[in-house]
């Protein structure tokens, strides 16, 4: 496994990733038919923090450990293809199979580095499910809820989207006081792309290019350093 960037844990950051640890923690377990979207990720999330919280020392210690619990529990209940495809948009079309399957798992991997260290960093936040303000239909659901930041910070506003994958509800965006990750990735990887090339994107994620993926999410970092001090 390569190492973790060092911009991960910076302070600026960090509320940013925390809220985005929450596309990772959209279900743990196979929901029954009845639960609904919300209600599915609000026990799915408990359960996660409760797995961590029950090794905190060693989510605190090895970064490796929470990637792991999350690419074991978590991510089969992802969207990971779509997402891919969402971010590459129009590229995706162009791109050969093998370069498909290196995105997607370069682009995996890199969710999973940062939002698990971030997550580990901050398992004394509350995340909370807000059915009222929740909807769905056929095609998508889309989640409300907050996360409670504490000390007198506002709290952040965060809407899970998940749809139906082969009878599955899986997430494939979450949106961070409105703005959307997938959406902030597609642009910024897209800049990338025009200028250099999709091969060039691809090795640099392979390569854990810290450069590149902190552009990547600087806009979502901004976002949400604002809404603290609104």
């Amino acid at each position: 496994m390569r190492l973790l960037p060092n911009f991960v844990r910076s302070p600026r950051t960090a509320p940013a990733w925390l809220a985005a640890t929450a596309l990772l923690l959209a279900t743990l377990a196979p929901a029954a038919q009845a639960e609904s979207p919300a209600q599915m990720m609000e026990r799915s999330v408990d359960e996660v923090y409760k797995v961590l919280r029950e090794n905190e020392d060693r989510a605190q210690e090895e970064p490796e450990f929470v990637i792991e619990v999350l690419r074991e529990y978590v991510l089969p209940h992802v969207d990971v293809d779509g997402m891919a495809r969402l971010v590459l948009a129009r590229h995706w079309r162009d791109a050969s199979d093998e370069q498909r399957e290196r995105f997607t798992e370069a682009f995996t991997t890199t969710l999973l580095q940062v939002y698990g260290v971030q997550l580990a960093d901050h398992l004394d936040k509350e995340v909370r499910i807000i059915e009222r303000r929740s909807r769905e239909d056929d095609r998508m659901a889309v989640v409300a809820s907050e996360i409670v930041m504490g000390s007198g910070q506002s709290n952040l506003q965060v809407n899970y989207r998940l749809r139906p994958v082969n009878g599955e509800w899986k997430v494939f965006d979450v949106e961070a006081e409105g703005l959307s990750f997938v959406g902030n990735f597609r642009s910024r990887f897209g800049d990338e792309i025009a200028n250099n090339g999709l091969e060039e994107l691809i090795a640099r994620l392979e390569d854990g290019d810290e450069e590149l993926i902190e552009e990547a999410v600087d806009d979502v970092a901004e976002e949400t350093d604002a809404a603290e001090d609104r």
